[in-house]
């Protein structure tokens, strides 16, 4: 894998075999950003970053604004090289050092994305799938204490490495959503007629119940699998993922269901949404709960109980891909294993050492039993230099 200009680094080639891959270092050294590059080959763009002009390395010069991944991935059903490319263009350069010297003028973010595969262009959406990843990371605590929207980009990121209908679905409901909104906003300016409504929101119903029923189907197998890893790891808590669609909690199961449930709640909602103008029901409110012993995670769990959640869901994904693609996805683990006590450590380690790839940034190398870093691959990382340590 070769980086160029990412974030905290310059230059970066390095040649990683299989098994598991330490990464060492103090924080804010640059070992999460070596892993937001991996993981952004999977998915075509930063878990991290807010804006994609954020990855660029902020120290660049005026005629150096541009960031480079490469990666030659081995797979069973053969070769394949990946490159995304992210340059920022002259406007932005401008209007970033305005907003630096107190200038009034608007900061305007433009930023071009490039990927090829195998040396031909392709879409990010395209890219989702090629390589499965699966990231742990300090901040997915959020995915049980967080709002909603954070549980729903966990699905959508998980469903769209294993169906392509499902993001395709999921950008044409968006679409959608936003002509919908602004109908909805016209009306209640009483700029439009009522029934120009029923048009998006039929599309709305087509587009939604796909990823309704595909949400549900993927949160029942994922809730099975990680309860059963739970039990691994606790000994004994019971772990139960619910999904929670917004458009009722009616026991269905079907497409055509899913569609009915919604444009029933459609119906009923109407009148609010005219008044308040946007849409207030549908895939883009729906929610998955976490269920610890019966209630809720995110409310009555400890902080303890809700980390180890978040690695059970973690490690269930990382299940439920590796049995729909038949290729064991990479695992990157981000500084997860400090807070966790050292059983639980060790039986996370254990199972996720048994992927094929798995890369590990730790700011404690103590904390990791040494028969476990003896059979890794070992890296120290410091001001975005990396280097290979031998084994200790």
């Amino acid at each position: 894998m070769n980086l160029l200009n990412y974030r905290n680094y310059e230059r970066v080639d390095l040649n990683l075999r299989s098994g598991v891959i330490l990464i060492e270092g103090a924080n804010g050294q640059g070992k999460s950003n070596l892993l937001e590059a991996l993981y952004t080959l999977a998915i075509g763009k930063s878990s991290r970053a807010s804006t994609e002009r954020e990855v660029v390395r902020h120290q660049l010069s005026q005629e150096e604004t541009f960031t480079q991944i490469v990666a030659d991935v081995e797979r069973d059903s053969g070769h394949l090289r990946i490159q995304v490319d992210f340059k920022i263009d002259s406007t932005d350069r401008n209007s970033s050092s305005s907003a630096a010297t107190g200038s009034d003028s608007p900061e305007i973010s433009r930023v071009q994305k490039w990927i090829r595969v195998n040396g031909l262009p392709r879409r990010s959406s395209d890219l989702i799938g090629e390589i499965n990843a699966v990231m742990f990371s300090a901040q997915d605590l959020e995915l049980v204490i967080g709002p909603p929207s954070e549980r729903r980009r966990y699905l959508d990121i998980l469903i769209s490495q294993i169906d392509r209908n499902y993001l395709t679905s999921l950008q044409r409901y968006q679409k959608i959503l936003v002509q919908r909104n602004h109908l909805l906003k016209s009306l209640r300016d009483g700029r439009s007629q009522v029934q120009e409504l029923d048009f998006w929101s039929d599309s709305l119903v087509r587009s939604g119940m796909y990823i309704m029923s595909r949400r549900s189907e993927t949160v029942s197998v994922l809730s099975q699998i990680a309860k059963n890893i739970h039990h691994e790891l606790t000994g004994s808590e019971d772990l139960d993922i619910i999904y929670v669609p917004s458009a009722g909690h009616s026991a269905v199961s079907t497409e055509e269901e899913f569609g009915e449930l919604l444009n029933a709640a459609m119906a009923v909602q109407r009148s609010k949404e005219i008044a308040q103008g946007f849409t207030t029901v549908g895939p883009h409110r729906d929610d998955m709960q976490v269920l610890l012993q019966g209630t809720d995670a995110g409310t009555y769990g400890s902080r303890g109980q809700c980390r180890t959640a978040v690695l059970t869901m973690r490690l269930a994904e990382a299940s439920y891909l590796e049995d729909l693609r038949k290729q064991e996805p990479i695992i990157l683990l981000d500084d997860v294993l400090s807070e966790l006590d050292p059983t639980r450590r060790s039986l996370i380690l254990d199972r996720a050492s048994k992927y094929q790839q798995c890369f590990i940034t730790t700011a404690d190398i103590a904390s990791i039993d040494e028969t476990f870093t003896a059979e890794a691959t070992r890296f120290i990382v410091m001001e975005g230099q990396l280097r290979q340590v031998g084994n200790i």
